[in-house]
């Protein structure tokens, strides 16, 4: 538990902010210009950091993310993406499930409340949500200053003995220096639903660290990137009853010359 107290700008990379530069990318630049992608099998985290800048909040990834934010906000239809929809049924799901009008969510790794908008557009007046947005500094300031109310907060430090009813963690574990300890870390809380939405698995006997490369015409960063193996993670997550699983068939990212998929997990107490 002691790993998850400490300030997660040691342990924390902006995987989300980085996913928000890709897809703006995609929108916005030719096909010579998209980022470069995954490379590499590191022994370890501090190899793989050696290759990579320390900068991981550049202010043109911290500017697209407030803006994409931002769009969420004050736009008039809801818009659900599919890669978006499995965590919602599972948080509606959950909701449900707990039977009570205020709900307490830490979204690790949630970056400016994406996750939040989203689920109080969706979720009926009566509920009040609780959410704890922990993520690196410079996120959460900006986080705080422009998304922050009386429902939502954000933190880069997470108490480990706060009480929350559904802890969330998206598209987060493969860029921590030490992914297996924060899961074991988060499984630990006193929480009654943990919901895991995109990680990367591949059907080997270890997990294989690699680099990503993203473009510089967005953000001149590589960062650290784990694909974990199959068997091993599942084990990790079983310390808790699986109550669904999904494969995102809408986001894959090439390795090798080959698709890696995502998968996500609801678990239970």
């Amino acid at each position: 538990m002691k790993n998850i107290s400490r300030t997660i700008a040691r342990e924390l990379c902006p995987p989300v902010l980085v996913r928000a530069a890709r897809l703006f990318l995609k929108k916005n630049e030719p096909e010579a210009q998209r980022p470069v992608g995954f490379f590499g099998n590191y022994k370890s985290f501090d190899e793989a950091l050696e290759e990579c800048g320390d900068d991981y909040q550049t202010d043109a990834i911290l500017e697209i993310t407030r803006k994409n934010t931002a769009a969420i906000q004050t736009r008039e239809k809801v818009e659900i993406s599919p890669v978006l929809s499995p965590f919602l049924t599972s948080f509606f799901l959950a909701a449900s499930e707990l039977g009570k009008d205020e709900i307490r969510v830490l979204d690790y790794g949630g970056a400016m409340g994406a996750h939040y908008l989203h689920a109080r557009r969706l979720l009926p007046p009566r509920y009040r949500l609780r959410w704890t947005v922990v993520d690196l500094p410079r996120t959460a300031a900006i986080g705080a200053a422009e998304f922050g109310s009386d429902e939502l907060s954000f933190s880069d430090q997470l108490d480990p003995a706060a009480p929350f009813d559904v802890v969330l963690a998206s598209c987060v574990f493969q860029v921590l220096r030490s992914p297996y300890e924060t899961i074991d870390s988060l499984l630990s809380m006193n929480a009654s639903h943990f919901i895991f939405p995109l990680i990367p698995l591949i059907d080997a006997d270890d997990d294989r660290l690699t680099i990503e490369y993203v473009t510089p015409t967005i953000a001149p960063i590589s960062i650290p990137h784990w694909f974990f193996a199959r068997g091993k993670m599942e084990q990790t997550l079983s310390r808790r009853k699986e109550l669904a699983a999904w494969r995102h068939a809408e986001y894959t990212n090439p390795l090798d010359g080959k698709p890696c998929e995502y998968f996500g997990f609801h678990l239970t107490r």
